[in-house]
């Protein structure tokens, strides 16, 4: 039962790193935390939210390098311990640098583009406070101890001690080239290539008091490794019906990877990984559509909208025999943004995204939950120079809920699920040769 619970719990968590974004489009700029809303932008980040917008600007070089640091937590609480008291546990994913560089050369109506980064995940989350599920585990380890002899009756409790630490990371980049077919018409396409880099790395010990002459399970450890590497491609046209308005539309489709186990040190938790393993994985599918007006020279407004096509992969099948893709529903977010020009200098925009939880609730766990988010944003661009500015943002999200779970593992017990407010910000900086 330990190694069971303790193989559902890492693996849980290297899925739940790799979603550390609401946006099927992982932020590449600051622009992004500045409005939330980038699906249709034609200047310095559109190598990385619309390929075919780098043909709309000026003819010349433009490089622009950005960061992106976030920070979410999770919190349980559950009454399935022993005692049947609350207990509260908590999670906390975070990065401190979340790089994104974008790079276009226009010239007349030919551009090609090239964007270098975090292609997906991005983060390093804990688990140090421990889970509800190892309380559980020691209450059950105590009951079945007692009666299978294995514990003398004289146990009367347990303590459990863990830290679960992991990270997830798709670095790589795409290289593209964009074509304006007319006035109202342009098209792109790029190849992606991405290098995904998960580590999982932790302990769980329990303990019995008082302590007997011998522990029948001695602590378990985890050191190991999962990498793969995934290619995709990226399709993205533009359409301006009129020369205030473009409407731009984006898909991402990826091969499919395989994750490969390298177990460090031995650790590999008393057999659960073996080195040279292979599971499967893909990034998801989407499309991105951007839609963006002009009202005039000072003022523009935006709509996103993102669609993610879980419906499309084909993973590993759980112990149920379930296709692990079938945990997701198709998901869809979108979201409003405004920009206004204060001055020559400065652009101060604002923005909203609603993001609807993706995976279904039936397979919500500890590890891994979600609930429906609404994301505000705000921030500037400021420009320092005709060919030199910085762009500085800021993002909240607010959860709008809380799951409770009914469980009945060796006793009646419920489980409140909720996350807290996840904070990100960015600051770049572009510059035009």
């Amino acid at each position: 039962m330990k190694r069971k619970v303790l193989l559902l719990g890492v693996m849980m968590l290297g899925a739940f790193l790799a979603k550390a974004d609401y946006n099927p489009a992982n932020n590449g700029s600051a622009k992004k935390m500045k409005t939330g809303n980038r699906n249709a932008s034609i200047t310095t980040d559109a190598p990385f939210y619309n390929p075919a917008g780098t043909v709309w600007g000026s003819n010349g070089f433009t490089v622009e390098f950005s960061t992106i640091p976030f920070y979410s937590t999770k919190k349980i609480t559950n009454n399935g311990n022993l005692l049947g008291t609350d207990m509260t546990y908590n999670s906390k994913t975070s990065s401190l640098f979340y790089p994104a560089l974008n790079l276009t050369y226009k010239k007349d109506k030919f551009a090609a583009f090239m964007f270098l980064g975090i292609t997906n995940g991005g983060g390093a989350g804990n688990y140090d406070d421990g889970l509800p599920m190892f309380e559980r585990l020691g209450y059950a380890n105590v009951i079945i101890g007692i009666t299978g002899g294995l514990l003398p009756g004289a146990v009367t409790d347990y303590a459990v001690k863990t830290s679960f630490n992991g990270s997830a990371y798709g670095l790589g980049g795409w290289l593209g080239a964009a074509y304006k077919v007319s006035d109202m018409i342009s098209v792109a396409g790029a190849i992606q290539y991405s290098h995904q880099s998960n580590h999982q790395e932790g302990w769980l010990d329990v303990s019995y008091i008082p302590a007997p002459d011998a522990v029948p399970i001695p602590r378990t450890e985890i050191d190991v490794d999962f990498t793969g590497q995934s290619f995709g491609f990226i399709g993205s046209l533009d359409i301006k019906p009129l020369p205030n308005l473009l409407i731009a539309n984006t898909f991402r489709y990826f091969t499919e990877m395989e994750l490969e186990t390298k177990v460090n040190d031995g650790k590999d938790g008393d057999g659960m990984f073996v080195d040279g393993t292979k599971s499967l994985s893909t990034y998801v599918p989407t499309y991105n559509l951007g839609i963006a007006y002009e009202v005039n020279e000072k003022l523009k407004l935006a709509y996103n909208m993102n669609v993610s096509f879980y419906s499309m992969l084909d993973l590993d099948k759980d112990d149920n025999d379930v296709d692990i893709a079938d945990y997701y529903k198709n998901g869809i977010d979108f979201g409003l943004a405004a920009e206004y020009q204060i001055n020559e200098k400065v652009n101060w925009g604002l923005g909203f995204t609603y993001a609807p939880y993706k995976m279904k609730k039936e397979y919500q766990s500890e590890m891994e939950f979600e609930t429906t988010t609404l994301w505000f944003n705000t921030g500037a661009s400021v420009k320092l120079k005709d060919n030199l500015g910085v762009d500085l943002g800021f993002q909240v999200g607010v959860p709008t809920e809380e799951r409770k779970i009914d469980d009945t593992f060796l006793a009646p017990f419920t489980q409140t699920l909720k996350n807290e407010l996840s904070y990100s910000m960015g600051i770049g900086f572009w510059y035009k040769f």
